[in-house]
């Protein structure tokens, strides 16, 4: 019985390191050409929010997610934006003054990288642990009391 339990539970264990080692490997490019391994945010959580300027819930909820990034610029955690739609980075660097996003935004789309699925709708906000395992994805538009409150949950 014991061998065939570890027989059953050995891929899924396998799987789970194969994808907390391709985290390793990713490389979080914000678009001030700062490069930030994602192995270098292990200790932290980190955020990773999909938005879109056409999409207006994701437009009210940054406010709330500048809000967020300066109540926690001290404390181990680290949030991006993602532009779903992916403009070139001149555009993207406008649709940030634009709409006055404080917080690191990243060129091009990680989801691949760190397994995220297919985002098939914006917002959606990603939360890994400080072991850089994925904990929640949040649909729909949040506020910086229910990222403190997933955060907080998680933790227990």
């Amino acid at each position: 019985m014991k061998r065939i339990i570890t027989k059953l539970l050995f891929p899924v264990f396998l799987l789970i390191s194969i994808a907390s080692l391709s985290h390793a490997a990713v490389v979080l490019k914000d678009t001030q050409g700062q490069s930030t391994p994602f192995s270098d945010l292990k200790g932290k959580w980190v955020l990773i929010n999909f938005w879109a300027g056409w999409c207006q819930t994701c437009l009210d909820e940054i406010p709330e997610f500048n809000r967020f990034y300066h109540q926690h610029k001290n404390d181990p955690i680290a949030l991006f934006g993602v532009n779903y739609d992916a403009p070139p980075l001149l555009e993207q660097r406008n649709l940030i003054r634009r709409f006055n996003i404080n917080y690191p935004s990243l060129v091009g789309n990680p989801a691949e990288d760190l397994s995220l699925g297919d985002i098939t709708g914006v917002p959606v906000t990603f939360i890994f642990n400080p072991k850089g395992q994925l904990v929640k994805a949040l649909y729909g538009g949040q506020t910086a009391e229910s990222l403190d409150k997933v955060i907080s949950e998680s933790k227990s």
